[in-house]
């Protein structure tokens, strides 16, 4: 039977330390502005238009923005194009005030965007902890790898990772599978430990890539509500792409609605929900998993 890590829905004892110590890890938040902008994007692959000129999506400041549609409605490809792993056809992304539109995921990385995957990219090989440790490779000079030496400026900063991987680990309700390794865990646990990941490389902007994709309701609503509280707690800029509307509508504002390649929507939850557009095209759908 797989583990399951602990439930968070609240900051419990213990974990608003955990947040102080992971908060001194990561870089400095944006104060203010739009760390991400994308503008009149278009993008086709041979003849299907994924994409038509979709005039514009911002990622404030200290904000969780959420970007929903039904199946084939584009999201997937504008979350790759805002990311770095697809090319727009036209259009312009920038990055904290920097062009990157022709710039490579890594180019992006290095500037502070983070993301996950719709399907898991953490090392089933390795423990909770190791997992989460992994995440911090940028932020530790000369990398894991020269930790065999152990220079320094090293030294410091890998026990910095690991006293800040053990927060995240609390931070997500992880904390009681920290040794146990990764393919033990239920696909929710492993949800958590790639979020995890991801908030240790110290991101300035978070993509989340439908992390409750493969979970149940209950789970799924707890987890975006989870990364919420994170979001709010730690400043973080993010954008989430997600079926389940239910969560986005209780946690995201600003909300962009695309169908068919083009933005149909955006604004706050309450603008969205009114939009006829959207209800029907899927917000009559109902709230459940897409």
């Amino acid at each position: 039977m797989a583990l399951t890590a602990f439930e968070a829905p609240e900051l419990a004892e213990g974990q608003e330390a955990a947040l102080e110590v992971f908060e001194k890890f990561i870089p400095e938040q944006a104060g203010e502005g739009v760390p991400l902008v994308g503008k009149e994007i278009s993008k086709a692959f041979g003849g299907i238009k994924a994409l038509r000129d979709v005039p514009l999506i911002e990622v404030p400041a200290h904000s969780f923005v959420g970007l929903i549609g039904p199946n084939g409605a584009g999201k997937s490809t504008l979350f790759n194009v805002l990311n770095g792993f697809t090319t727009p056809d036209t259009g312009e992304i920038i990055l904290f005030g920097q062009d990157v539109t022709r710039k490579q995921p890594w180019d992006r990385a290095k500037l502070g965007m983070s993301r996950t995957f719709q399907a898991n990219h953490i090392d089933l090989d390795l423990t909770t902890f190791d997992n989460l440790l992994a995440g911090a490779y940028q932020l530790i000079r000369g990398g894991l790898f020269a930790a065999t030496f152990r220079s320094r400026g090293n030294y410091t900063d890998e026990q910095r990772a690991r006293v800040a991987a053990r927060a995240v680990g609390r931070l997500l309700g992880l904390e009681p599978v920290m040794p146990v390794m990764a393919r033990s865990l239920d696909f929710a646990a492993q949800r958590r430990i790639e979020i995890g990941r991801s908030l240790m490389s110290g991101p300035r902007l978070l993509l989340l890539d439908e992390p409750t994709a493969g979970v149940d309701a209950h789970e799924a609503r707890e987890l975006v509500a989870l990364v919420k509280r994170m979001q709010v707690d730690l400043g973080l800029a993010v954008l989430l792409i997600e079926h389940y509307v239910a969560a986005v509508m209780e946690n995201c504002n600003p909300i962009y609605v695309l169908d068919q390649g083009t933005l149909i929507a955006g604004g706050t939850p309450a603008e969205v929900a009114r939009d006829p557009k959207v209800r029907a095209s899927y917000l009559g759908e109902g709230e459940h998993h897409a």
